[in-house]
């Protein structure tokens, strides 16, 4: 599913862009995907909607985690989440946007990387700004670290 994810956003500037679901799934078909994983990387991204955490930015305070999300989420990933929305990467919502799609992964997918994937796929979904001293370590789950030469 994340190599599906991966290639919509190198392929999709502008997420809007992307054609209607039946032309994509044949698109991605002939790219070499497999119907499994094309099926839920295109419903993954379906469940991306802003629109029920919109209201956080008006608010200020502290999030605090349930014990469910304490349990499928490492205290690496809730960490890295809180570092994106302190150097102001990710706006409450967006950070809530990322929560909820990573809750909506398999348990044993979620980690690190995938974190920085699933926050570069809300970033582009709502064609928004990288953050320029963000976007490097973002990018990073797409393309691999950087290395130095």
């Amino acid at each position: 599913m994340f190599d599906v994810l991966t290639f919509l956003f190198e392929q999709y500037d502008d997420p809007a862009s992307r054609p209607e679901r039946e032309h994509l799934t044949r698109q991605l078909e002939a790219a070499g995907f497999e119907d499994d994983e094309i099926v839920d990387a295109l419903d993954w991204l379906e469940g991306m909607n802003p629109e029920p955490f919109m209201g956080v930015n008006a608010g200020s305070g502290l999030r605090f985690y349930s014990e469910d999300e304490q349990e499928r989420l490492s205290v690496e990933v809730r960490g890295f989440i809180q570092f994106l929305e302190d150097n102001q990467a990710l706006t409450p919502a967006q950070r809530e946007l990322v929560i909820d799609r990573l809750l909506a992964l398999d348990a044993d997918d979620v980690n690190p990387v995938v974190t920085r994937l699933v926050a570069l796929l809300v970033l582009w979904s709502q064609q928004a700004e990288l953050p320029v001293l963000m976007g490097e370590e973002l990018l990073a789950a797409v393309h691999g670290d950087p290395t130095m030469q």
